[in-house]
């Protein structure tokens, strides 16, 4: 596999039809990104962060005495798009795909690299079906799932909240969207309150006024927005504009830095969220504090978990090769399998059986536009759970990966 003549695209002949070959001992890493569509503000945060760690890794001598050079395709968060920009990354030589914002769109690129023997470090995807159902031994997700989500804010959003509030749901219509809401759904209900309403949107829509009057006639308590990107962004302007939040608390499972600053905190204050990562971590770790001073001196602003989940998929795939002395595939994965790291904060690693990576969940509220010390400061944490108490255990999650051959 190391043999293959690898291909050199750089960021600035990315649309040329021709392609660049190195001079040098290089290896070939394909990031497939949203570069266009709903989550457009995510895929460019992990772009700039893959760059940056690229650079990292390439000025300490690469990986086992390889320069990494790199390919990027725009997936439009389109499964197919996604898939076919797969194939012509491993058809190019790619020795590892990383990259999306989709739970579908990762789990296409997840089947073609299986098929092909490739690694796949999967970039944003939330679904549980990324690491379960569609789990594959070559695909690795260090972001969370569904499940970890719910039951990181469940426990919180019933001290708030109580156990007799009435739950309305509005849900991209995928699968991510759907498993984050049944997640929930599951958890809020087991604690003794009720569900009104549960409404499917579209991927990419404009509107969600017809679904925000629905949730106005049912009269919830709490509204949850299973959205991300643009949508979501638009969905809480909207939510703003129709003054719900008068009669109502919002609840946003999933909140990624960009979709708050696209809304500033006069819409975001007060509204209960989760997140993997929060560069405000860096008033604690080490190592978050060098990632976020390296991005904003590079590119001027706080990174995003977007830029996050890329940082750790570019700096595990390489210690992993280092690990093993080599760059087959199958040497790779088994250094991964249950491997314990520090990186972002304290100690967590990547779970054997399903490949889920195990770190803590964070709870936030939104800061008030007092409280914000500048544009990116957006959040409180006020809980970190623990990732092997929120994470799916085997019965849960009672995946079975293809064997290592």
């Amino acid at each position: 596999m190391i043999n293959r003549l690898l291909c050199v695209i750089s960021a600035t002949v990315l649309l040329l039809p021709g392609l660049v070959f190195s001079q040098e001992s290089s290896m070939l890493i394909g990031l497939n990104v949203p570069l266009t569509g709903s989550y457009a503000s995510q895929g460019e945060d992990e772009l700039k962060a893959y760059k940056l760690a690229i650079n990292q890794v390439n000025q300490n001598g690469g990986i086992l005495g390889q320069k990494i050079v790199y390919a990027i395709k725009d997936t439009k968060t389109n499964a197919d798009t996604a898939r076919e920009n797969a194939r012509t990354f491993i058809k190019d030589g790619a020795i590892m795909i990383t990259g999306g914002s989709s739970s579908a769109v990762a789990i296409a690129q997840s089947e073609e690299c299986q098929k092909a023997g490739v690694v796949f470090m999967a970039c944003l995807t939330h679904s549980n079906a990324t690491t379960g159902k569609n789990a594959h031994r070559h695909c690795f997700r260090w972001y969370n799932n569904g499940h970890q989500t719910a039951k990181a804010m469940a426990k919180i959003l019933v001290e708030k909240f109580g156990n007799q509030a009435k739950y309305a749901y509005l849900y991209a219509d995928y699968t991510w969207g759907k498993t984050v809401q049944q997640s929930m759904q599951t958890v809020i209900e087991a604690a003794g309150c009720t569900t009104v309403l549960n409404d499917s949107t579209e991927l990419g829509a404009k509107s969600f006024l017809s679904s925000l009057l629905k949730v106005k006639k049912v009269k919830p308590d709490v509204l949850v927005l299973v959205h991300f990107g643009g949508d979501m962004i638009n969905c809480l302007k909207q939510v703003n504009k129709l003054k719900l939040r008068k009669s109502m608390e919002i609840v946003v499972p999933l909140m990624e830095l960009h979709m708050a600053h696209g809304v500033g905190p006069e819409i975001m204050q007060g509204i209960t969220t989760s997140m993997c990562w929060y560069h405000g971590l860096s008033e604690k770790y080490e190592g978050s504090k060098k990632f976020v001073e390296l991005f904003e001196k590079e590119y001027g602003k706080k990174p995003g978990n977007a830029a996050a989940t890329a940082w750790v998929n570019i700096f595990q795939y390489a210690d992993a090769v280092n690990r093993a002395g080599s760059f087959e595939n199958i040497k790779v994965i088994k250094a991964l399998e249950g491997h314990k790291f520090k990186l972002l904060g304290d100690e967590e690693y990547w779970r054997e059986w399903d490949h889920q990576g195990i770190h803590p969940t964070y709870v936030a509220v939104g800061k008030t536009p007092a409280e914000s010390k500048d544009e990116w400061d957006l959040f409180n944490i006020i809980a970190s759970k623990p990732g092997d108490d929120v994470a799916r255990t085997r019965e849960e999650n009672p995946v079975q990966l293809e064997p290592l051959e």
